[in-house]
């Protein structure tokens, strides 16, 4: 039997008094690009995150942001804890996946899978239903929010879960596609058009350019900033200079009750056809040449995940039925 070591308590790192919830919370403000925006994702007091990142800064001994008007950059140091914190916290959730696998004597694997509430309910849940039926070894938990996540540091247990994004990448964030630890896989488009019942039409003409939206009723989405990936009242700006905005005549967070307004007959609405929401109403496409910004939806997942041919048959087969929708 070996020896055990001497070891020299004196000279030992200490790690006890490091506080890793204020380090995550540093993470987020750098990933986010301000102390507003991360503390609305971690709902914490812009303040209170500032106190946070000043302790966390006098108890390393250096300045981790350089802060001025327009928001907040990361200094040379703050660049190397951003790379230390997002590695040490992927290489644990690698592990204690690893070592789940490894222990799971036949129980089904739970695959967890987030996505905009629009394309989990309208566009993906058919699909991993569908998928489900022919392969009955997994259990599939999908998740649609509009919020901003982080696949790199999220708060799953992911010993009894593999996270998947589905979703937009947000240029506003810090860039996932410069993630060494993320990769990122084209998976649809989407481009939102305009939409108005027959009997709205009937009534009150079909508008022949965006300029006539001016004098038609709109339907817009209440809350706007809880949808950060997609430019929901995108049809209030139409035929306006920037800045302006047309004032909608009914509004809602929900999709559901936009488009029964919609063919109610209250106003025009604007949505995806790819929503089987849409292709089951009666709305018809008005201005067919009018489209938002095409919205690309990637499948986004963690490098370790890269040789898991099941998370690889998943996309694939993804790929292929949306590629047919």
């Amino acid at each position: 039997m070996l020896e055990p070591e001497t070891i020299d308590l004196e000279t030992t790192p200490k790690f006890r008094n490091f506080d890793w919830e204020k380090a995550k919370n540093f993470y987020y403000v750098a990933k986010l690009g301000g102390f507003a925006s991360a503390g609305r994702f971690l709902n914490i007091t812009q303040s209170a995150l500032s106190r946070q990142v000043i302790y966390l800064e006098q108890h390393l001994g250096c300045p981790l942001f350089s802060r001025h008007s327009g928001g907040v950059k990361l200094t040379r140091k703050g660049e190397e804890l951003f790379d230390i914190i997002e590695r040490t916290f992927v290489g644990l959730k690698g592990f204690t996946r690893n070592t789940h696998a490894e222990m799971t004597n036949g129980k089904k694997r739970k695959i967890r899978i987030a996505a905009t509430r629009s394309s989990a309910a309208y566009i993906l849940n058919d699909l991993i239903l569908e998928y489900n039926r022919e392969h009955s070894q997994f259990i599939f938990e999908l998740i649609g929010d509009d919020h901003l996540i982080d696949i790199v540091l999220n708060d799953v247990d992911i010993a009894i879960h593999v996270d998947i994004a589905i979703r937009p990448i947000d240029l506003n964030v810090h860039d996932i596609s410069n993630e060494q630890n993320v990769q990122q896989e084209y998976l649809f488009s989407l481009e939102k058009k305009l939409y108005a019942s027959t009997e709205y039409l009937e009534k009150y003409g079909e508008p022949q350019t965006v300029e006539d939206l001016k004098n038609h009723h709109l339907i817009g989405y209440a809350h706007p900033h809880e949808h950060p990936y997609s430019e929901v009242n995108w049809i209030l700006k139409l035929g306006l200079p920037e800045g302006q905005l047309h004032q909608p005549v009914f509004a809602s967070n929900s999709i559901e009750c936009t488009i029964r307004a919609a063919e109610k007959g209250i106003g025009i609405v604007s949505n995806y056809d790819e929503n089987e929401i849409i292709k089951k109403s009666k709305l018809i496409n008005i201005l067919p040449h009018v489209k938002c910004k095409e919205l690309k939806e990637y499948f986004i997942y963690q490098n370790y995940l890269k040789g898991d041919k099941e998370i690889m048959a998943l996309k694939s087969y993804l790929q292929q039925k949306i590629s047919s929708l």
